[in-house]
């Protein structure tokens, strides 16, 4: 290590290393993985046992374009930490090929959500995209760039209690021939400083972001409050000085 010539640039190291030292690197394992087969053409869905993203194409003398779509998601166990205390999260997985055909490339999405613990096919469709990636049907080592999502592990991170991020893989090009890829969930690395990091927000309640199981569904903090079933009626008014008993039920009538 080079030597400090002045005392500023020293003490400035010596709070450099301590902050790193800090840190806990923590690699979360999988809590969920499911795998989703949609059938083409229909609507059917089954699960399957591995995880795979693109599209498969029939065999036996299927028409071009008849097979399924592969869709999966991985969810995990967030460590419990204020939001304030996350310094980084990434996300990484990776594929390689398994029915892929042609020099066009596969593009795939990943998209994170508020998860659950529990597979549900409706985890297929839910939350906002936080990356596109692609690879080409030689590439056995496909889609292996960590992404950030730092913002979205912040959101969803609390001092107690178990909260689940989740992370959905799907086909994002319709290319010409089968582009199936199978997945290995990978894992999802945390950072937590010991103490509340600079810029990082306050702990607050999270925003919620769009749940599972709602195809196309809006954030749940943009869904308007529930209304009254039925609308309260206007008190009547108050009978005027030396209204009759006559005067009252006629007035009742035209109100009803």
């Amino acid at each position: 290590m080079t030597p400090c010539r002045s005392l500023l640039p020293c003490l400035g190291l010596l709070a450099a290393a301590a902050a790193s030292a800090a840190d806990r690197s923590i690699a979360v394992p999988p809590a969920v993985q499911e795998s989703w087969e949609f059938v083409v053409p229909g609507t059917a869905a089954r699960q399957r046992p591995r995880l795979g993203v693109g599209f498969w194409q029939r065999g036996s003398g299927a028409k071009p374009g008849v097979g399924a779509n592969y869709v999966s998601a991985i969810e995990y166990q967030l460590p419990e930490a204020a939001p304030a205390r996350v310094r980084s999260a990434t996300f990484q997985f990776s594929g390689r090929p398994s029915q892929c055909v042609g020099n066009e490339p596969v593009v795939v999405d990943v998209h994170a959500y508020a998860g659950d613990g529990r597979p549900d096919v409706g985890d297929t469709r839910a939350g906002s995209r936080v990356a596109q990636l692609s690879a080409d049907c030689a590439d056995r080592a496909a889609f292996g760039r960590p992404i950030d999502v730092t913002s979205i592990v912040r959101q969803m991170s609390v001092a107690s209690g178990v909260r689940h991020v989740g992370f959905n893989i799907r086909k994002a090009n319709n290319r010409q021939g089968p582009g199936l890829f199978d997945i290995a969930a990978g894992k999802l690395t945390v950072v937590l400083a010991d103490q509340p990091v600079t810029g990082a927000p306050a702990a607050k309640a999270p925003q919620a972001i769009p749940a599972p199981g709602v195809p196309g569904a809006r954030p749940l903090a943009a869904l308007p409050a529930a209304r009254a079933a039925t609308a309260a009626k206007p008190p009547p008014a108050a009978p005027r000085h030396g209204a009759t008993g006559i005067d009252l039920v006629r007035r009742n009538r035209r109100q009803e």
